[in-house]
């Protein structure tokens, strides 16, 4: 409530000015709110730190997800949650040609979902995705296997893509192959009810 008064109240001081500055304002001020509408909650499975690189792992409320590739991804009306890895190069790493922060790619990434109570699993393999509020991360939306209130399990199971990614020389001397070692966090006793009500619009 507060957030939007002091929106209104922007907007009535824009208002006084004239020109392109006063659209300029308006127009800044109207995509801020936007985005801010769209940036979802998002459960925090883990997170962890393995030398340079840094995973969040997250279950976010299920989304419309479109591609022109021969990827097919689950429609949002028959999806319980959005399973996501963040995987980046940590804020301190000094990697040259490499931001801090940015993202990993070149990764095959998949997640094992178990149900605790019935031991029904699901494995999925997470794909490149990108929006607004978390930039480039690996993601899918799935139906978990079971009743949305059971508790689960999530295996993540991080491997470098050997088929994609080439090395130089200088980057093989210095840092030697694969990028990453093939890598596994698991986590157990997830609830994922309540992100599963939340909605995203």
């Amino acid at each position: 409530m507060q957030v939007e008064i002091n929106v209104q109240l922007l907007i009535q001081g824009i208002s006084m000015l004239k020109g392109s500055i006063k659209k300029f304002m308006l127009i800044t001020i109207y995509l801020l709110n936007t985005q801010n509408s769209v940036i979802a909650e998002e459960m925090i499975i883990g997170e962890e730190t393995i030398s340079n690189i840094n995973f969040v792992f997250e279950a976010a409320p299920k989304d419309s997800v479109f591609t022109d590739g021969p990827t097919t991804h689950l429609a949002e009306k028959n999806t319980d949650i959005h399973i996501e890895a963040l995987i980046s190069w940590s804020q301190n790493s000094n990697i040259p040609g490499q931001i801090p922060g940015s993202h990993l790619p070149y990764l095959d990434v998949q997640a094992k979902v178990i149900n605790e109570k019935t031991d029904e699993v699901l494995v999925v393999n997470l794909v490149p995705h990108i929006n607004l509020s978390d930039g480039y991360h690996y993601a899918r939306n799935i139906q978990l296997p079971g009743n949305t209130d059971d508790i689960f399990s999530v295996h993540f199971l991080i491997e470098p893509d050997e088929k994609s990614l080439s090395y130089h020389y200088d980057w093989k001397e210095a840092y030697g192959m694969p990028i990453i070692n093939t890598t596994e966090f698991k986590y157990k006793n997830l609830n994922f009810l309540e992100i599963s009500k939340k909605s995203r619009r």
